[in-house]
């Protein structure tokens, strides 16, 4: 059986009793007991990985944050810890799927990680339209605050923990960690510029943590369990398990928790049923933040190091499925898109670049295309990487130049005939998931939602 850490039963955690029947606040509880240093000692010795995407070190984060002994004016700092909800990858739902499974975990998990930073606030920073999220989460915490358990004097121990929901507006640049705390200040999601690293300088100005849901709802389990045996799941580089959402064309798509180091291969093939009949996968889309993975890489382990080595990465854990009957240049184009749409505008070269990119890709995918327009990709791909104040403009041109470079003969039968696989293929960005079909819902106006807000892509010559 499959050692699982976060979704050990069915069943939803409904009730503070239910949860705390099954150990519930116990790592809290002896959290409080122990000093700030030998938490953030154990969480270091665990190895646990940030489940965000970038895959930092959780135990060095918080460190740096603890010893700040001054904001950047040389003031005592005032620090906080965000937890970020914001979910706006194509391809995830795991977090908000773990938020209704057990809220309480992830709010154990904040409390413990407060305490042991010293922080003065902590916030969840949540999208306004993940309405029935924001209903658990107000729910639970106000289970939570009447018990005693967070707030001004959490379990008696004198130490306030307070912990308050901040809604954010339903951005893709949300999710970057900058652009969160310019919302949580009333802000648009505009990241912050480069070098401005919430470590240093974060929420107002002070050191702040930002930590993704499943790392913050991680915690109380090593800290109840110990370290030792956390490391016994999963890899030496990246120990424990990581909460997986499979999309595409798979027989049985849905959310599965499984230890890191399982291959890309089991995921599809013994979780997700494997490909419909007569049909082979052609490739794997690590959300539009990775380089796609083709065919012959599914039995790659998913850690962070061998997916890395590929390369391509984990991501926030979302994989997206296409078999031999999908255009890979109509899913690339799908999520340039995206990108394109999502960009904010800040930097020149991130909105016009990857607005240039998507039309040229459209081009390419009604047959219209030349092959100046082949290279203009390849070169803007190349050149884009690095610019800008966030991941998104870097995104893009890893993506896009990773198709042109798996799959030549796809991009020379586009130039020749346009696109001969004509079945339209949807942006998986997930509304909903249906436990009992094992079916997800997609926003599927939000294309024309997009342009009807203003959010449209600029196609510069």
């Amino acid at each position: 059986m499959v050692e699982k850490v976060l979704l050990t039963r069915e069943a939803p955690f409904h009730t503070l009793k239910e949860y705390r029947a099954e150990g519930g606040f116990q790592a809290l509880e002896k959290a409080l007991k122990m000093s700030q240093e030998e938490i953030i000692a154990e969480i270091k010795r665990s190895n646990l990985k940030g489940r965000g995407g970038a895959g930092f070190p959780t135990g060095i984060k918080w460190d740096g944050v603890r010893k700040k002994t001054a904001d950047i004016l040389g003031f005592p700092p005032k620090k906080y810890l965000v937890c970020n909800g914001s979910e706006g990858e194509p391809g995830t739902y795991k977090d908000r799927y773990l938020i209704k499974k057990n809220p309480y975990t992830l709010i154990e998990g904040m409390a413990i990680a407060s305490y042991a930073i010293g922080t003065y606030g902590a916030i969840i920073c949540i999208k306004e339209v993940f309405k029935k999220e924001i209903a658990i989460l107000q729910r639970a915490i106000g289970e939570c605050i009447d018990a005693g358990l967070i707030g001004d004097d959490a379990m008696g121990s004198g130490q306030a923990l307070p912990l308050e929901i901040a809604l954010g507006p339903d951005s893709y640049l949300l999710g970057e960690d900058r652009a969160q705390l310019e919302v949580i200040e009333g802000k648009p999601a505009w990241p912050r510029a480069k070098g401005m690293i919430p470590v240093e300088y974060g929420l107002y100005g002070q050191p702040t943590v930002v930590n993704n849901v499943e790392t913050l709802a991680t915690v109380p389990h090593i800290l109840r369990n110990g370290a030792d045996w956390f490391k016994t799941i999963g890899t030496p580089d990246s120990p424990g398990t990581m909460i997986f959402t499979l999309t595409g064309d798979v027989n049985r798509p849905g959310i599965y928790e499984l230890p890191l180091g399982t291959p890309l291969r089991t995921l599809i093939e013994v979780y997700g049923e494997g490909a419909r009949p007569d049909r082979k996968i052609k490739a794997v889309f690590s959300g539009p933040t990775n380089a796609v993975i083709p065919a012959h890489k599914l039995d790659t382990p998913l850690d962070f190091g061998s997916m890395r080595n590929i390369p391509s990465g984990l991501g926030s854990g979302g994989f997206i499925v296409y078999d031999d009957t999908a255009c890979i240049l109509q899913a690339g184009l799908n999520f340039s898109r995206f990108l394109a749409i999502e960009s904010c505008g800040q930097c020149v070269s991130c909105k016009s670049g990857t607005g240039r990119i998507t039309r040229r890709l459209e081009l390419l995918e009604s047959g219209r295309a030349t092959e100046d327009d082949v290279l203009s990709i390849v070169a803007e791909c190349q050149q884009m990487k690095g610019q800008g104040r966030c991941f998104l403009i870097t995104e893009e041109g890893v993506e896009i130049n990773s198709l042109f470079y798996h799959f030549p003969e796809e991009v020379a039968e586009h130039l020749e005939f346009g696109c001969l696989r004509k079945r339209p293929l949807v942006l998986p960005k997930i509304k909903d998931f249906d436990e009992s079909t094992h079916t997800f819902i997609y926003d599927e106006a939000y294309y024309d939602r997009s342009l009807a807000e203003g959010r449209h892509i600029l196609y510069p010559t």
